[in-house]
């Protein structure tokens, strides 16, 4: 069972790793992954395993980024505890620029589910996250 002290701590992690994505603290960002952990992008059929790679291709996203204020907006987070003590977080995902004249831009929405650890020092850290862009059901 998930507590609500337990459900808070995911959610403030999620708020402290997205303001460090945000801020372009790349090297910060990738800390809070598991040494070995992955961002596996499925829709783009791009996987960056471990940290070094992980901040190697978000640096060569930088120039998207040029210009403009990036905020990722997580919603709707289901968080299930697994028999190891990891936690599984599914949840929806936003991501908007904002320019210097104030325009808004949003990305298509992901569903993300996240594998949570605790490390050695009792922190939570990501060991993989599975991004999937939206798509409309097939009829």
């Amino acid at each position: 069972m998930i507590t609500a002290d337990l459900y808070v701590e995911v959610q403030t992690y999620y708020a402290n790793q997205m303001r460090l994505l945000d801020s372009l603290k790349i090297e910060e960002y990738a800390a809070t992954f598991t040494a070995d952990g992955e961002i596996v992008h499925a829709h783009r059929d791009e996987r960056a395993q471990g940290r070094e790679t992980m901040i190697a291709g978000m640096y060569a996203a930088l120039p998207r980024y040029k210009g403009v204020v990036v905020r990722h907006w997580f919603d709707h987070l289901l968080v299930e505890q697994g028999g190891d003590g990891s936690l599984t977080v599914n949840y929806y995902t936003l991501v908007s620029r904002t320019d210097a004249e104030g325009k808004v831009v949003f990305e298509p929405t992901f569903t993300v589910t996240d594998i949570l650890v605790r490390g050695d020092d009792g922190q939570l850290y990501t060991k993989s996250r599975y991004i999937e862009r939206d798509t409309p059901a097939e009829s």
